[in-house]
């Protein structure tokens, strides 16, 4: 038997929201988990994540370096970290690399703790290796950056 009052009811839960999240794919997906549980919702973009985050007053809470190297090489995420310094994918000689804008002044911390730099059209810029490591490697920066 279908209950009318929870199908009813699904549109108002997402009402509040739906203007917050982005509009470009506003696909609404139905899924059931093994338990039997319903689930709705839309999909959001990793480029939008940090905006809806926003929106929705969550700006505290943060990814977890895992995450973050995940999101920055595979879906072109970027992350403002403490101090100005922006986290972001670039690519560099047709290959991704995961950078650290505006880090240069901490470039000695950031390379005691696996970071490298290299000089490019004459600036020096500074790149977390893009390997197993990088998580660990990025959790060090983000201890570095308090």
């Amino acid at each position: 038997m279908i209950n009318f009052a929870r199908i009813l009811s699904l549109p108002r839960i997402l009402l509040p929201i739906w203007k917050i999240l982005p509009q470009q794919n506003s696909r609404v997906f139905r899924l059931q988990t093994s338990d039997g549980q319903k689930i709705l919702g839309r999909v959001v973009n990793a480029h939008d994540i940090q905006t809806v985050r926003e929106q929705l007053g969550l700006r505290n809470q943060v990814f977890s370096p895992e995450e973050l190297v995940k999101l920055v090489l595979n879906e072109r995420y970027t992350q403002q970290l403490p101090g100005g310094i922006t986290l972001r994918r670039s690519f560099v000689a047709n290959e991704p690399r995961i950078e650290l804008v505006n880090a240069i002044s901490l470039a000695e911390r950031l390379l005691a703790v696996g970071c490298f730099t290299e000089i490019i059209n004459w600036c020096k810029r500074v790149f977390i290796p893009v390997s197993d490591k990088a998580p660990a490697i990025l959790a060090a920066v983000i201890e570095i950056l308090g």
